[in-house]
């Protein structure tokens, strides 16, 4: 489907779904995201940053062991929490890509550990590209202390683009991938 085959999407469009049943007004077909040219509702791509995205968190006790350093799950939160500002600052948001008809599923996930991190500690999660196939992705998560850049766990986590509804994958849009080569990292060279 070419962008001119696909509908163009007023400022309401992007309103949650109870938003448009309630007003009872008919709305025009939201664009669909398996496009070469990013549609309506993501983000324009002059307006999109390149590099790596780089998330400051830091440590909440609540989010320690009783040792005193970050929880082992927690990294996967905080490497969730990085994913989730690279999908709505460069790829229109989880809910606009869904409508749109495609949504990124987890197939896989490996982190490895490599020095603790500790209650208010300052910390800057890294997320680049390892590598762009056809219709999967693997993204690669560091974190790293804020004051020293030491390296607290690094994760690789693949991610399959998948057509809602259909149980399938399909081809990542041009558009997309556009988007995650502008990450940089090891994976921009084979992308």
């Amino acid at each position: 489907m070419s962008t001119t085959d696909a509908a163009t999407a007023g400022p309401s469009d992007d309103a949650a779904p109870a938003d448009a049943a309630s007003s009872g007004a008919a709305t025009a077909p939201f664009p669909t995201a398996l496009t070469n040219a990013p549609p309506a509702w993501a983000p324009a791509t002059a307006e999109v940053a390149s590099g790596p995205i780089e998330l400051p968190v830091r440590v909440r006790f609540l989010e320690c062991d009783p040792q005193g350093v970050l929880a082992h799950p927690r990294y996967l939160d905080l490497f969730d929490d990085t994913y989730m500002r690279l999908n709505t600052t460069r790829l229109g948001g989880f809910w606009a890509m869904t409508r749109g008809g495609i949504e990124t599923l987890v197939v896989k996930t490996e982190v490895e550990f490599a020095k603790s991190a500790r209650a208010e500690e300052e910390l800057v999660v890294v997320l680049d590209l390892e590598r762009l196939g056809r219709s999967s992705v693997t993204l690669r998560y560091r974190a790293l202390g804020s004051d020293d850049g030491e390296l607290r766990a690094q994760a690789r986590t693949t991610y399959v683009c998948v057509y809602v509804g259909a149980g399938r994958s399909v081809a990542i849009p041009r558009w997309m991938r556009e988007r995650y080569l502008g990450l940089g990292g090891p994976g921009v060279d084979a992308g």
